[in-house]
């Protein structure tokens, strides 16, 4: 992973949005105006340009918009905690098959409201505002030449519903066990992609020793500085950045990782990491394992 001056200057735009984001929690006094994968967007979009995202990206507004509403009006129904979180979880995988939406986020936005119990919308209307910032972002930044090259793929349907099981079956050992550290959103957003992708065994150390390490320092920034929200998520930021490029490996998710200790209790405990290293092995694991099981059953066929 190499840098330059001219990703200095886009982590410095991204950065200054993922501030804005800080302060306008700080001035209003709403923790729910944290969207932790803000940063990853921002991050994925202007500083790695992850192709795939940028490639629609009208689908960087409406879907984590559309996702942050539905899991927020779930609220309001008469259910378990896990029940929501399935049906919330279904409703936006079958929408982004519907309007084949490569965009991963989407479901970290539409299930954190459901876990952290949001009753009302401030949290959707503030993820609306700043992903229509990362989506003009992405217009920006993306190129017509390139983007009309781009294969046209689309995700396998039996994929799609193996890792969204798997995802609720997750959910449901979580809701088990009480391990509430076990629910790191962005870690799903990056694992349905991953699941989707040609992913083997040679990418997951660099990715867990990212996240798990972001992880780490995130909790511990956050137990030095719990009563500031602006210098948490700034140096937590920054501190990922540093990570990414020591590993040699952007994973803009770990962004929104090391903002989750702001938003619940359980994500600023020291179990956090933990969850993470878990949540994020087991679930590469299972992705890499998948994939060599589709590839040796696809070369045993043209044998």
């Amino acid at each position: 992973m190499a840098w330059n001056m001219l990703q200095t200057r886009r982590f410095l735009w991204a950065y200054l949005l993922v501030v804005v984001m800080l302060a306008g929690s700080v001035l209003l006094d709403q923790r729910d105006v944290l969207f932790p994968e803000i940063a990853g967007m921002a991050m994925g979009v202007i500083v790695f340009r992850v192709p795939h995202w940028i490639k629609n990206p009208l689908h960087l507004w409406l879907s984590p918009t559309l996702g942050a509403f539905i899991g927020t009006s779930l609220n309001y129904a008469s259910l378990a905690p896990l029940i929501k979180l399935w049906i919330g979880l279904a409703i936006i995988v079958i929408l982004m098959h519907l309007f084949r939406v490569q965009f991963g986020p989407t479901i970290p936005a539409a299930l954190l409201p459901i876990f952290i119990g949001l009753h009302d919308y401030v949290f959707a209307l503030s993820t609306a505002v700043f992903s229509f910032v990362i989506m003009w972002a992405a217009y920006a930044v993306r190129t017509p030449e390139k983007a009309s090259k781009d294969p046209v793929k689309f995700r396998n349907v039996a994929d799609t519903v193996i890792i969204t099981l798997l995802l609720m079956l997750w959910m449901g050992i979580v809701a088990a066990t009480g391990f509430e550290a076990l629910i790191v959103p962005p870690v799903f957003a990056l694992i349905f992609e991953v699941f989707h992708s040609n992913f083997t065994w040679k990418l997951i150390p660099p990715r867990l020793a990212v996240l798990t390490i972001t992880a780490l320092l995130s909790v511990g920034v956050y137990r030095l500085f719990a009563d500031s929200i602006i210098t948490v998520g700034v140096i937590n930021v920054f501190i990922t950045l540093l990570i990414c490029i020591a590993c040699k490996t952007p994973v803009p998710v770990a962004f929104g990782v090391s903002l989750m200790p702001l938003i619940y209790p359980a994500w600023g405990s020291w179990w956090f990491p933990a969850g993470v290293f878990v949540t994020t092995g087991a679930l590469m694991c299972i992705s890499a394992a998948n994939r060599r099981i589709r590839h040796s059953r696809a070369a045993a066929l043209n044998e």
